[in-house]
């Protein structure tokens, strides 16, 4: 098996597994927060906006953490098919989504900074670790040199 073939397959695995452990961090967080606070991190409402009530946003939070882990370790197996038509499309998206977050977190630090949408730094933070993780997604896709799964053989 060739060493740099590994690598180059598992980096899109290991980008994504580091920004599942960014943002499973913040969901942990926020729930340690919730039921036990600690003086270390930030107060629990300094981790979202308020839009959605807690328990909700909760539920999703776990059912996006089991998702792209799922999709994490696809990707690190080498599983996942690349599609090129994907990777556009993935790309367009979390392009839109950076830009988006950086525009809020940009609002939220000057002209919006009372509004509590906009004034929540942590929650912007974790949206563009999100974007990034669709980023890395999108680039995985893209990658098309080689076999689908090349980096995985032996």
């Amino acid at each position: 098996m060739s060493h740099a073939l590994v690598i180059q397959g598992t980096r899109h695995g290991v980008w994504l597994w580091t920004l599942w452990a960014a943002f499973g961090f913040r969901v942990l967080a926020q729930l340690l927060q919730h039921v036990h606070p600690v003086a270390l991190l930030p107060r629990f409402d300094a981790w979202h906006s308020a839009t959605l009530p807690y328990p909700a946003l909760l539920a999703i939070q776990l059912i996006m953490v089991v998702a792209l882990a799922s999709v994490a370790w696809s990707v690190w197996r080498g599983a996942t098919r690349r599609r090129a038509r994907l990777g556009k499309w993935l790309r367009r998206l979390g392009a839109l989504y950076l830009f988006v977050m950086l525009a809020r977190l940009a609002l939220g630090l000057t002209a919006l900074s009372g509004h509590p949408w906009f004034d929540k730094p942590i929650p912007t933070l974790f949206h563009l670790i999100l974007a990034g993780y669709l980023l890395v997604l999108a680039s995985y896709h893209s990658c098309t040199r080689g076999a689908p799964h090349a980096e995985n053989r032996v």
